[in-house]
């Protein structure tokens, strides 16, 4: 036992002086509140830089620019400039009301001979409230209003979505049909509302023109309406709780305490234009304040004296049942705030129980310690006050228990959940 103390004890000191490392990102500023206009569309002001630029330089003869995650990428024809010409593409915060991660502010801004063709590609988390048949692509245009630009051309395989223009502004993509929310925490025996949404107008014939008719720029619209009935296929439930329906609205009922399938999944079925279909999800998480583990498909254990903190690149949350109790949690990953990852060094999981009995997110093979398959992932780290969400599983995590003069090794499955209030 004496050893996997030291060993956790080196362990969590490199993890901490890793931590110490100065932090170079960019921090962007708060986008303020949009101001509506009575002419339509919705007045924002520009986004503010977020992230270094890429900068190439492209002639007649045509060429790409990129990001390095090819998140965005512009292909310029050949003969659409008469000279070399210098490119940049300028990560900024996202002031479209209904954009989707970062916007990026492209110039120069001159009309092109010939239009270039712009491409978004999509990450699985981007969609967690919509599909990807309802994703466009819009720029802010020289009023500070986000117009949403016909002519998008989906590649589900690519991941991708793609225009054409000969200007260059502010772009990003965006959502132009959703849930709300897309994923919640409930305590158990409590209720949520869930409603599909647009920004465009939803008593209009053809509600996703903006999406397919090339020539045509539609505003981005507040306030959001609700999805008109004649789009709305079926309503499903699955997962524990209940679930009624009524035309872009339902209700969601949790059980009383917390279930075995954990999120319950709210699936939102769509009749579109030409017989295309659309599929939403809503995950609903049924959680009370505090930590849950399950291990080995077992009952749910709750730590609810439970917090988190998120300072200088270190996140964590921890908990336990009451003061000087078992079992005892800690989740802690450095860099990022949001989002899934892996075990490691930088991200681990630790969680003693009654007699001595310590969990791991680490397995053996031999004399050597491996991450645990599996991942954590950080739903959202909120202000100071506010929650720290999220879920994680480990297919092989270790625990160690001293029996008699022996360290009894044994390898688990574990899942978890929680939602803690965020004290730093």
């Amino acid at each position: 036992m004496q050893q996997v103390k030291y060993l956790w004890k080196a362990t969590l000191l490199a993890i901490l002086l890793a931590a110490c490392q100065k932090n170079n990102d960019v921090v962007p500023q708060p986008a303020p509140d949009p101001v509506t206009d009575t002419t339509g569309g919705i007045k924002v002001p520009a986004g503010v830089v977020d992230g270094a630029p890429v900068i190439k330089t492209i002639g007649p003869a045509g060429g790409t620019i990129a990001t390095a995650d090819t998140h965005i990428s512009i292909d310029i024809p050949a003969g659409a400039v008469n000279s070399a010409t210098t490119f940049t593409i300028q990560p900024i915060t996202n002031t479209n009301i209904a954009g989707l991660g970062k916007a990026f502010r492209i110039t120069p801004h001159q009309v092109l001979s010939k239009p270039a063709t712009i491409t978004f590609r999509y990450r699985e988390e981007e969609l967690l409230r919509t599909f990807p048949e309802a994703l466009g692509i819009a720029y802010q245009d020289g009023y500070g209003k986000w117009k949403a630009v016909g002519g998008v051309t989906l590649n589900k395989e690519m991941k991708s979505v793609s225009v054409k223009t000969t200007h260059f502004s502010d772009w990003s993509f965006f959502e132009a049909v959703f849930v709300e929310p897309a994923e919640a925490f409930v305590d158990p025996g409590s209720t949520t509302a869930l409603s599909v949404k647009s920004y465009f107008d939803a008593s209009g014939e053809d509600l996703l023109a903006p999406l397919t008719k090339e020539g045509v720029e539609t505003y981005i619209n507040s306030p959001k309406n609700d999805l008109p009935l004649k789009y709305i296929d079926k309503w499903e439930l699955s997962g524990a709780g209940k679930l009624t329906s009524d035309g872009s609205h339902a209700v969601y009922v949790a059980p009383g305490t917390i279930p075995v399938t954990n999120p319950a999944i709210v699936s939102i079925r769509l009749k579109l234009k030409d017989g295309a279909q659309g599929l939403i999800l809503a995950r609903i998480y049924v959680m009370p304040e505090g930590i849950a583990v399950k291990i080995d498909g077992g009952d749910w254990q709750l730590m609810g004296a439970a917090t988190g903190s998120s300072s200088n690149g270190v996140n964590r949350v921890g908990g336990l049942p009451w003061e000087g109790s078992f079992p005892e949690c800690n989740i802690t990953w450095l860099s990022a705030k949001e989002g899934s990852r892996g075990w490691s060094a930088e991200t681990y999981f630790h969680m003693q129980l009654e007699g001595n009995q310590v969990f791991l997110s680490y397995y053996q093979v031999g004399q050597t310690s491996l991450p645990s398959p599996g991942y954590l992932n950080v739903l959202s780290v909120g202000p100071v006050d506010g929650y720290i969400t999220g879920k994680f599983h480990m297919d092989r995590a270790s625990s160690q228990q001293p029996v008699g003069d022996k360290i009894v090794y044994r390898e688990h499955q574990i899942d978890g959940v929680f939602r803690v209030k965020r004290l730093l």
